[in-house]
Order: structure tokens, then sequence, then C-alpha cells
């Protein structure tokens, strides 16, 4: 029974497989402006994103801060920060250890509606949020506390008062979905913020062999106009390359199967 259990699956994966190839025949490439350029259809296009978000996850994303009441100890380990809850049945699901986020002043690229923001405000010193969604951002407003800041990335005149201040850069489900190219963009923007010695927590895709999967593609592979969440796999070489000749060094990295994650931590240079 189990080898006609483990032939089954393996032909249902065959058969999605090919299902997936046929529907990236007509697939177009998405070529997206770098955060500080910001073109009027990125903004449009990640609007359209989180309308359809908000469709399905309304009652998470609304949501103030207030309804999330509790203040439980952050663990030590940054592993361990993945399963804490602020509310029963609610994870964190963020990667980073206690030092890196109690009284610090924080930043998240990507920062959507504020999920995190709002969690870590009662934490944090001070939280940044920027996102290419101008109407994420101002969901992000209404249901963080007030020690939260959201701008726009192309707010340029905005954010250069948080040029060298950060000391923790965060994220969640945010990686997963670059590219190298973009990735390359995302380091060169927010190496701007984070200061000497500031350490970057990114969450890398990497998936569990007995997983089956949704579209996963090599960094070296263009954007997906049809599939914005595909996910990229990057290996140890495609990290090298997403530092290269940026002011960061690789201090370490953790692969969790149950989360399919590679966590990767860097530090900021002084130049």
């Amino acid at each position: 029974m189990r080898l006609l259990g483990s032939a089954a699956a393996r032909a249902r994966r065959l058969l999605r497989r090919i299902r997936l190839e046929w529907l990236l025949l007509d697939d177009s490439v998405y070529a997206p402006s770098p955060p500080r350029a910001c073109s009027p259809s990125d903004v449009a296009r990640w609007n359209t994103e989180w309308l359809d978000y908000l469709g399905r996850e309304w009652s998470h994303q609304l949501a103030p801060h207030t309804e999330w009441p509790l203040r439980p100890e952050l663990p030590d380990r940054a592993l361990d920060l993945l399963d804490l809850e602020l509310r029963p049945a609610w994870p964190l699901h963020l990667y980073c250890p206690r030092e890196s986020l109690l009284g610090r002043r924080v930043m998240e690229l990507g920062c959507g509606c504020g999920s995190i923001g709002k969690l870590l405000g009662r934490y944090v010193d001070h939280y940044l949020g920027t996102d290419y969604s101008t109407l994420a951002l101002q969901v992000a407003r209404l249901v963080s506390p007030a020690n939260c800041t959201y701008v726009h990335v192309a707010d340029q005149a905005a954010l250069g008062r948080f040029h060298g201040t950060i000391d923790t850069v965060v994220s969640r489900h945010f990686w997963i979905h670059q590219n190298l190219q973009l990735a390359r963009w995302n380091l060169e923007f927010l190496e701007l913020f984070v200061a000497p010695g500031g350490r970057l927590y990114a969450d890398f895709f990497w998936p569990d062999p007995d997983k089956e999967q949704f579209i996963v593609r090599s960094p070296d592979e263009a954007l997906s106009e049809r599939w914005p969440s595909a996910m990229f796999q990057y290996e140890p070489r495609h990290l090298h390359a997403w530092i290269a000749g940026r002011p960061f060094r690789l201090i370490s990295e953790e692969i969790s199967i149950p989360m399919q994650r590679r966590y990767v931590v860097l530090e900021r240079l002084a130049v």
C-alpha cells in the first residue's frame, strides 16, 4: 500500500508539473522598477494585489493593534520567534532574535498593511514600514500604534531623515518572491537606512522535498507578470551574488524545512 501511495503521489506531481508548464507557455515577463524609482504601473500592480488580499484576509489585515493585547517575552534565538503568539493561534512567523528588536529602530521593506509593524510596535523603539502599494500603506497607518511610521518607497523627501538610523531590517514572506535583480535593487535601497553594525534578516525560499510546490524558479530568471507569488529558490551562490559589491557581510544562515525557508543574516559594514 505504501508503494502504491508513493507511485500515486509521484503521478500527481508529474501531472501538476505538466499543467504548470502548459500554463507558463503564455507567461509574460514583469519588469519592475527599483524602489526609489517606483513607477505608477508598479503602484497599480501592488494596489491590485492588495485589494485581492484584503478580499480574502480583511479580518486580519484590518484588525487594529489593540486586538493583539498580549506582550509575551521575546525569545533569545531567532528561530524561536517564529512560533511566538501575540494572540492565540496567531504565531508571529518572524525570524529575528530578541536583541535585534527590543528597544531598536526597526525597518521593513514590503510591509503591506502593517501586519508586522502593528505587532512589533509594542517592543521596538520605532518601526519604519515601506512598500510599493499606496493602498496597503494607508491601511497600515490606520491599524498601527503611534511609534510606527509608513512611507512609500519612492517618497525620498520623507525617507531621507531615516537614512543611517536603522538598527534592524526584518521581513516575512518577502524575499521568497524576489529574483536576483530585484533582490539586489532592494538591498541597495536598504543600505541607505541601515547604520554600521546593523543587521538585516532575510527569508529566502527553501522547499520541503516532501511537499508539492506552486511555481519555483531560479533567482536568475525574470519575474512573472502572471504569477507574482512565484517562489525563487536561493542557493549559496545566489546569496554571494546578492551581496556582491554591497556594504554587507553574511554572518549566518539557517534552514527551516517546516517553514520552507533559508534564513539569512547580514551585517552592515562601515564604509
